[in-house]
């Protein structure tokens, strides 16, 4: 999990290099890395995600943006001592959009898709004085994962608006009767806080038509 406004901890984010790395190449050409998998087994691959540094509803992410990415990195990524540690000779390199459940990494991500349902996984379980729901925290006492509507930000802390089906409890519900998750339902919930430094990971939660297709795109 990284904020823009404070320094990454390389121990804890070992990729945050290769993101800030890539983000170099990329961002003149108005775009940004959302999130990077490097597999150095077997068949080697670099995995880089990409949206566009500015954020308009009627842009998302397509094949010729992928195709620009990979040509602007190629030459870029051979050169650089820093993949040639990590992969130690070839490898495949694959740009793709971020998919229906894009990493949220940055503090202009939780800015961004204020109102959309995500889901997020912490470090540690939250205290009642952290969380700030004496309520809630009295049925949820040792949570890790949640599941609701980002309401936005508040200092260092995302606000979540979370039902009965984002508890730790409706989570293992859905789990186990392997059902979709539904929407929450705006006027009901209990607001929640979690501080940002005690995020692990955070992504949006897919929600289908079913009238369509997912539109995410790949280049190797």
């Amino acid at each position: 999990m990284t904020h823009e406004t404070s320094n990454p901890s390389s121990t804890r984010h070992p990729q945050e290099a290769l993101i800030q790395l890539v983000s170099q190449w990329i961002h003149p050409l108005g775009y940004q890395v959302v999130h990077i998998e490097a597999q150095t087994h077997r068949q080697k691959t670099l995995r880089i995600f990409i949206d566009f540094l500015e954020y308009s509803s009627d842009k998302t992410i397509g094949i010729e943006d992928c195709v620009k990415v990979s040509r602007a990195l190629e030459e870029s990524l051979d050169q650089s001592p820093e993949i040639e540690k990590v992969f130690h000779g070839s490898y495949e390199l694959e740009v793709s959009s971020p998919g229906v459940d894009r990493p949220l990494r940055t503090l202009q991500d939780f800015e961004r898709f204020k109102d959309r349902e995500i889901r997020v996984n912490i470090y540690r379980s939250l205290t009642a004085e952290e969380i700030e729901n004496a309520t809630y925290y009295s049925k949820n006492p040792k949570q890790k994962n949640f599941l609701g509507k980002l309401l936005g930000l508040r200092g260092e802390k995302i606000v979540l608006q979370v039902s009965d089906q984002g508890s730790e409890m409706g989570l293992k519900r859905a789990k186990s009767k392997q059902k979709v998750t539904p929407k929450t339902n705006s006027a009901e919930g209990s607001e929640v806080f979690i501080p940002l430094p005690l995020i692990s990971k955070a992504h949006l939660e897919p929600h289908f038509d079913f009238d369509g297709s997912d539109e995410s795109e790949t280049i190797q």
